[in-house]
């Protein structure tokens, strides 16, 4: 018994159909078993990219930082957010610091960054103390906070303005040239 197999043209578009299927399959395949921060960082690379939704956790010295970023956009090396939320958890379950900002610009090249219309809390055991500055920059090289503009810390007893401060990364602040001292919690009932 003899077999014919006659080639004809729908067998010839059936059997390139049938190659084109399992080539997309392989490939569909691969592309399932991508690693999500390798393609994270891969976009951030990218010139001029835009990116929406942003939230990563980093731990630095023991302490968790957390960052949430509603607007990223990147042209070269330099970084600009629309909004942005950080959280610091210290360890030892010494606190919290929480950060609002507007609006940021972080330089890749420098490693410094700015945040305008800061709030934020900074929670201990002893106390709750709010912030607020207009303006904050911060650089790598020292991890030193600098408040430029000026800075507003209160809580329920004492309120605390100067026109410019500094905070080192354990909460240290100096007061750079000075500062008003105002007690609005009354001292006799």
């Amino acid at each position: 018994m003899k077999l014919k197999f006659k080639i004809t043209p729908v067998r010839i578009f059936i059997a390139a159909l049938f190659i084109g299927i399992v080539v997309l399959a392989r490939y569909a395949m691969r592309d399932m078993n991508l690693n999500v921060d390798l393609l994270r960082e891969s976009l951030l690379k990218m010139p001029g990219i835009v990116m929406e939704n942003i939230q990563f956790s980093r731990e630095v010295s023991g302490d968790l930082w957390r960052v949430k970023i509603p607007y990223l956009e990147r042209e070269g090396n330099l970084y600009s957010v629309k909004s942005l939320n950080v959280t610091r958890e210290i360890s030892g379950d010494n606190g919290e610091w929480n950060f609002i900002g507007d609006e940021g610009i972080y330089s890749a090249d420098l490693n410094i960054a700015s945040v305008t219309g800061l709030h934020g809390r900074l929670d201990s055991k002893k106390r709750v103390w709010n912030l607020e500055s207009p303006k904050l920059n911060w650089t790598e090289k020292n991890n030193t906070f600098v408040f430029p503009e000026g800075l507003v810390i209160y809580d329920t007893e004492v309120l605390l303005r100067t026109p410019l401060a500094s905070m080192d990364n354990s909460g240290v602040i100096l007061l750079e040239q000075g500062g008003v001292i105002q007690w609005v919690k009354p001292l006799i009932k």
